[in-house]
């Protein structure tokens, strides 16, 4: 079944790549400039047009604006466009058109962990508003203010300073409108959510401004899991002269939703589960109380002044705030001689047996105060940019400096309660009504950095990419109560590559870029608890080949080789002798990765995708070699959206498929969650009722109710969200 599933995907990618007809391509600007001839640093105006399945810039990065033809690495857009077809919510809706994205640590009710390429996204310094400013994440960000989400994927630290070589997570704003637009919708779904949104814009001279407004009543469908969401955002512009524009970003959102118990396995676990046995609308801990609230606020403002024709100077400053508040309620499988002690692997093991009298007992665990987390970041930058050309010869050069200020209190480790129950007919657990905790101290972490960039073009046939970037970090190490122990870096830098662009609308590239991010501190269950790890480094190696026939339709196909050190935390079965943690362990990651997005004909838009990743950590004292927890070997989509125009021009039908591969739960490789494959269905209908416009649209998610592990690593599982039906009616004036 597996390998049928997987040469179906490969076909669907190969097949759509040959489809269209290789027609005169368009011609090409050089990388710093956007398709339509647009500075680097220009307002991008959006509006109900503002994109499509086929968008084909990118705003990430030193890539500002620029053609993903033209960007050395590999990068997935899903435009406004794909978010409405599919009527995304959250951020998981939005990258599970994404291939190699998965999620671990927390089950999908409230918010969602994510790993590109099998290596997690940091909370702290990997999401971005407009490729500038680190937001917070440990939240469900919301999606109807934003114009794109963007991954780009490797190593970002060259640009962005300290992160991890997963990628870079970009929120783009919608930004204010030419003429005036307003949009008023009201939504809704089959669990008994619902809710509504207005979107207004309007540019008067010199000033526009976008405004949005969301609130919502939440209902995964999950017993309890019920609660609110709100947002309110404005995008502001301001051009008091030709060379000066002035930009800036306000927004607020908050969400509070009950967070139904994830399972937690215990080390060395041998088998999960029987997803036969559970119902995806069972809240498994009965805890109809354990709320997290999560608030927070970003804002953003930017100045760009032009120099001249081809240099122009840009200065922003930002703050990412995020408060939050949790039970983390886990229920362990298992039962010990007391609710308080830790199931013994025979115990563990009876609960996933059916025939068992102990069948799906065990404990729910919960904190008796309420975790209390406080993030702050503050993040600066200066940047010159321009271009000197020599004949065929040009330079596209950025030279800039940053620093990100980030205070972390992280949640404090809160006394936990345990009750006896069981996952196949849980406990209903009164509300204990916990007094909130106090905020641990927070690390004061300091990131600066100064780099350079150079896009060096022959007639923009070949091109030499290279960049250096010196950074200057230290972390107070306030967090680790235990020792206190603080350190610094002045790591450098170094990436280079090559695009070769033998005819307009092809180009092949190879890459090669270091990446610099914070290692972790050994967990808990070692030995050397809280032992602190110095920086760590990675290395990208990536090979690829973009075809861009024409504007609104792109091919992408690549191979990347990541090495990257790493902590390791042993997970021993209980009894066994005490495990170690390591901070030098080794970890590689190599795969295939391809992709089709975009209108193959003129009715017909897709999106397809396939990664084949073969991912290893190296234990540093032994020949143990693993599958990191929570990384799927094969995962890919194929979604797309068909307009019946011989029948009536307003008239759409979408569809999708989505496989994720099998996942180890944890690093020791015992036990594996199965692969999935979900299908979606959708359609919507435009048409005209006076001088405004309507949109309708229903889409159903997991159609085919598969019961499947929606995150997994690190010994936590969350079950899958139950099937669900949105359905929404939108006015346009």
């Amino acid at each position: 079944m597996k390998t049928s599933r997987l040469l179906l995907l490969g076909t669907s990618v190969l097949s759509l790549a040959a489809m269209p007809t290789f027609a005169a391509a368009q011609s090409t600007a050089p990388a710093a400039r956007e398709a339509d001839g647009r500075d680097a640093d220009d307002i991008v105006v959006t509006g109900e047009k503002n994109n499509q399945f086929g968008t084909d810039v990118v705003q990430s990065g030193s890539f500002r604006n620029a053609k993903i033809l033209d960007v050395p690495m590999t990068v997935a857009v899903v435009p406004d466009a794909m978010l409405k077809s599919q009527q995304a919510v959250d951020l998981i809706d939005a990258v599970r058109n994404t291939p190699g994205v998965s999620t671990s640590g927390v089950g999908p009710a409230t918010y969602n962990n994510l790993s590109i390429r099998g290596i997690s996204v940091d909370t702290r310094s990997s999401y971005k508003m407009n490729g500038a400013l680190n937001i917070l994440s440990s939240t469900a960000f919301p999606l109807e203010d934003k114009d794109r989400v963007e991954i780009l994927k490797g190593a970002s630290a060259i640009y962005y300073g300290f992160s991890p070589p997963s990628g870079i997570v970009n929120f783009v704003m919608k930004r204010p409108t030419k003429e005036l637009f307003l949009t008023a919708r009201a939504f809704g779904d089959s669990n008994g959510g619902y809710g509504s949104h207005v979107d207004i814009g309007d540019t008067m001279g010199i000033f526009g401004y976008r405004l949005n407004g969301v609130a919502a009543h939440i209902d995964t469908g999950i017993d309890f899991a019920n609660g609110n969401r709100y947002v309110a955002s404005g995008a502001f512009d301001l051009k008091p002269t030709d060379n000066l524009t002035l930009t800036a970003d306000v927004e607020w959102f908050r969400r509070s939703s009950v967070d139904p118990a994830t399972f937690i396995i215990p080390n060395g676990a041998t088998a999960l589960p029987n997803l036969a046995y559970l119902d995806p609308r069972r809240n498994i801990g009965g805890l109809s109380w354990t709320s997290n609230t999560t608030e927070e606020i970003n804002t953003m403002v930017k100045g760009v002044y032009k120099l001249g024709k081809d240099w122009d100077i840009t200065a922003s400053w930002g703050r990412s705030h995020l408060t939050r508040l949790r039970y983390n309620p886990g229920f362990v499988p298992g039962r010990g001689a007391t609710a308080a002690a830790t199931p013994s692997t025979a115990s563990y093991l009876a609960s996933l047996d059916p025939n068992s009298a102990t069948f799906g007992q065990g404990v729910i665990r919960f904190g008796t105060k309420v975790q209390n987390a406080v993030y702050n970041n503050i993040s600066y930058a200066a940047e010159i940019h321009g271009k000197i050309t020599t004949g065929p010869i040009s330079n596209s050069i950025l030279i800039g400096a940053s620093r990100s200020q980030r205070s972390l209190g992280g949640s404090a480790a809160t006394p936990r309660t345990t009750i006896f129950s069981n996952y196949l007919n849980p406990v209903i657990v009164p509300n204990p009504v916990a007094a909130i905790d106090t905020p641990p101290t927070p690390s004061t972490i300091d990131d600066m950095g100064l780099y350079v960039f150079d896009d060096m073009s022959f007639k923009d046939i070949v091109h030499l990419i290279g960049g250096v970037r010196f950074t200057d970090y230290s972390n107070d190490g306030s967090t680790n109560t235990v020792t206190k122990t603080p350190y610094s870096a002045r790591p450098t830098a170094l990436s280079g590559g090559i695009i070769v662009k033998p005819v307009e609308w092809v180009s092949a590239y190879a890459t090669y870029i270091e990446g610099l991010e914070e290692n972790s501190i050994a967990g808990n269950n070692v030995d050397n608890v809280n032992e602190v790890f110095p920086p760590i480094a990675s290395k990208l190696y990536e090979v690829g080949l973009k075809i861009q026939p024409r504007k609104n339709l792109l091919v992408q196909l690549s191979y990347f080789d990541i090495k990257r050190a790493g902590a390791y935390n042993e997970r021993t079965p209980v009894g066994a002798t005490q495990a170690h943690g390591y901070g030098d362990a080794l970890q590689t990651y190599r795969g295939f990765e391809g992709s089709v997005s975009g209108y193959v004909t003129e009715d017909l838009a897709v999106n397809a995708t396939l990664m084949i990743l073969k991912a290893q950590t190296s234990n540093p004292t032994s020949v143990l070699i693993t599958r990191p927890g929570g990384t799927p070997d094969v995962s890919g989509s194929l979604s797309g959206e068909y307009t019946l125009s011989w029948l009536t021009p307003g008239l759409k039908v979408s569809g999708g498929m989505f496989f994720t591969g099998n996942q180890a739960a944890d690093d020791t490789n015992n036990a594996y969650a199965p692969d999935y494959t979900t299908f979606d269905i959708g359609a919507s209908y435009e048409f005209a009722l006076g001088d405004h416009k309507v949109t309708a649209r229903v889409n159903g998610q997991n159609i085919t109710g598969k019961r499947y592990w929606a995150a997994v690593g690190a010994g936590a599982l969350g079950e899958s969200l139950p099937t669900v039906v949105k359905f929404s009616l939108a006015f346009s004036y």
